[in-house]
């Protein structure tokens, strides 16, 4: 798979490690604060995290998934991704950062990364990006890029049962450009 690294000014999207399941476990699968954004299942002990990183590892062999690293450290803070869902449009699937890490611009520089990586090495004609409707973070994380809302879902989190509401937003190719011109 093509594009195994992306490389920010503070931070690295990685392929995962077997050695990443502590700091992942640690700032994403057992914090609530940030899996109570997600639609994945959080990890509620090392063990768990270890299978979900084996699981990310296979997952990540066909995918455009990575880990959020510190460009500094190495230190795995985030996970995120984007999936063509037909040719030429693409979707967000998932991105979060720690707790201890947002309102760094960490968030930004990730999303930044993704699309960069969409419209420009892959050729997208259109980019989705959903967020939970009480998710204000995210909201306004996809204002800064210029999305314009498109529909809202309602949906069933299968790991815990919990309907949410999910606000979708679409960037065009051609936005994209203007903004970035």
């Amino acid at each position: 798979m093509e594009f195994l690294e992306l490389n920010g000014e503070n931070i690295i999207l990685r392929k995962a490690r077997i050695s990443d399941y502590k700091s992942i476990y640690e700032h994403i699968l057992s914090d609530e604060d940030v899996y109570k954004w997600m639609l994945f299942n959080p990890a509620f002990n090392e063990e768990d995290a270890k299978t979900r990183i084996n699981e990310i590892i296979e997952i990540q062999k066909n995918t455009y998934t990575y880990f959020v690293t510190l460009k500094d450290t190495d230190e795995a803070i985030g996970i995120c991704g984007i999936n063509e869902i037909s040719k030429g449009n693409f979707e967000e699937t998932g991105i979060c950062i720690s707790k201890k890490y947002q309102s760094k611009g960490y968030g930004k520089e990730l999303l930044r990364l993704l699309l960069d990586l969409a419209f420009n090495k892959l050729d997208a004609k259109t980019f989705t990006y959903a967020y939970f409707k009480d998710n204000n973070k995210s909201k306004m994380l996809a204002m800064h890029f210029g999305f314009e809302y498109s529909h809202t879902e309602e949906m069933i989190r299968a790991w815990d049962n919990k309907k949410v509401i999910v606000d979708y937003s679409i960037l065009s190719d051609k936005k994209y450009k203007e903004i970035n011109a």
